[in-house]
C-alpha cells in the first residue's frame, strides 16, 4: 500500500473506511438557547449516524514511546479528524512542545464506545508502556465523540468512562470539544432536524468542557454510575483540560445569517417541529418558535469555515489543524515546553486549496 502521505486524503479515507467496514463519506455525527429546555421525543435523533454495531478486531499493541528527551507521552485518540494524514495537530502538538512525544491512535469511523476499547486495547493492554513510571507524565489528548453524536447521552457516558480509566491508570485528560460541522446544502441540517443537529452537537461539546450536571450528560444512561445522577462530578470524570474547538477560529463566524421571520414561519410549517412541539400550550408554543427559528437562522455561523474545509465540512484541512493546535497551546500544562505560535490564519483560501 502506498505510503498514506502520497495518498489523497479522500482516498485514504476511503480505504482505511473500507478496511473497518465504514464509509468514508459516511457523516461522523445541535442547542443554542435549548428551546425552554426541551428535549426531542426520543434518542437517538432520526437519521443520525451512529457508531458501528461491530468494532474491528484489536490490532496486537505492540507500539511504545521512544524518546526519552522527551518526558512528557501523550497519545491523541480520536476519530477520522484526528486521523487525519496531511499534518494532523497531533503532529503539530509535537513541534510546538519540545517536552512532548506524542502516539496517534486515532481512526476513522469510531465512535465514542469504539474509542474507549481502542484505548483499553491498545494502551491499558500494552506491556511496553510505563503509566506509573513518575519520572515521566502521560496524558491523554481526547478528540472523539462526532461519529457517536446522535445519541449524546450515550456519547458523553462512554467518554465519561474513559476519563475514569485513563485516571485511574495515572494519566491526565486534555478534552477536545467537536469542532464545527455541517452544511445547510444537506437536507438534514435544515429545519428542525438542523435543530437536532446542533442541539446534539452543543450537547456533546457541553460535556466536554465541563458545564453539564451528570443529569443532562447522561439522562437514563448515568444510572448505574455511583450515586446515580444525582451525585456531584468526581473529578476522575471529567477532562483535567477542555479545549472549546467548537466555539473557535474554525467556526463561520462571519457567515450570513437567515432571514428570522421567513426562517420562522417555514419552521411553523416544519411536521417534525410540530410534533416535536405538540404538547405545548400556545403561548409555550410561540416562545418555543422564536427561540429555535433564532437558533436555525444564525446555524451557518456554527459550521467550518469553507476556506479550513478539506474534501467536505467535518474534516478541516492543514490550516485547521493549525488552529487546532494553535488552540490548545496557551492552554497545555508548562511541562509540555510549549512555544505556542498564532495560527496564519488567511482571509481566504484558494479553490485548490480548499480541496486539499
Amino acid at each position: 500500500m502506498p505510503s498514506r502521505s502520497r495518498l489523497d486524503p479522500r482516498l485514504w479515507f476511503a480505504i482505511v473506511g473500507l478496511a473497518i467496514g465504514v464509509s468514508a463519506s459516511q457523516p461522523a455525527l445541535g442547542h443554542a438557547h435549548d428551546a425552554i429546555a426541551l428535549e426531542p421525543p426520543t434518542e437517538p435523533m432520526t437519521g443520525a449516524p451512529t457508531e458501528p454495531l461491530v468494532a474491528p478486531p484489536p490490532a496486537e499493541p505492540t507500539w511504545r514511546f521512544k524518546q526519552a528527551e522527551r518526558p512528557v507521552k501523550v497519545v491523541v485518540l480520536a476519530g477520522s479528524i484526528g486521523a487525519w494524514p496531511k499534518q494532523p495537530y497531533a503532529e503539530e502538538l509535537e513541534r510546538l512542545c519540545r517536552n512532548v512525544e506524542v502516539h496517534n491512535l486515532s481512526q476513522v469511523g469510531q465512535g465514542a464506545w469504539a474509542l474507549k476499547k481502542r484505548f483499553k486495547d491498545q494502551v491499558l493492554r500494552n506491556g511496553r508502556l510505563k503509566l506509573r513510571d513518575e519520572s515521566l507524565e502521560h496524558w491523554l489528548v481526547y478528540g472523539g465523540g462526532l461519529n457517536s453524536v446522535g445519541t449524546p447521552k450515550s456519547t458523553n457516558k462512554h467518554m465519561r468512562d474513559l476519563f475514569v480509566l485513563a485516571h485511574g491508570h495515572g494519566m491526565k485528560v486534555v478534552g477536545l470539544s467537536l469542532t464545527p460541522w455541517g452544511d445547510q446544502s444537506e437536507r438534514k441540517w435544515r429545519g428542525f432536524e438542523g435543530l437536532e443537529h446542533r442541539r446534539v452537537t452543543q450537547a456533546v461539546v457541553d460535556f466536554t468542557l465541563g458545564r453539564l450536571s451528570p443529569a443532562q450528560a447522561f439522562g437514563e444512561y448515568g444510572r448505574k454510575r455511583p450515586g446515580g445522577v444525582e451525585a456531584p462530578w468526581d473529578p476522575s470524570e471529567l477532562a483535567d483540560i477542555g479545549i472549546d474547538l467548537y466555539d473557535s477560529q474554525l467556526r463561520d463566524r462571519e457567515a450570513p445569517v437567515h432571514d428570522f421571520e421567513a426562517t420562522r414561519a417555514a419552521l411553523a410549517k416544519d411536521a417534525k417541529w410540530k410534533r416535536a412541539r405538540a404538547a405545548l400550550d400556545e403561548p409555550a408554543r410561540a416562545l418555543a418558535l422564536d427561540i429555535d427559528a433564532a437558533v436555525l437562522a444564525e446555524l451557518p455561523r456554527w459550521f467550518l469555515r469553507k476556506d479550513l474545509r478539506s474534501f467536505d465540512h467535518i474534516h478541516p484541512n492543514a490550516q485547521g489543524h493549525e488552529i487546532i493546535a494553535a488552540t490548545m497551546c496557551p492552554t497545555l500544562p508548562e511541562s509540555w515546553g510549549c512555544t505556542c505560535e498564532p495560527p496564519v490564519v488567511a482571509p481566504e483560501a484558494s479553490a485548490v486549496e480548499q480541496r486539499e
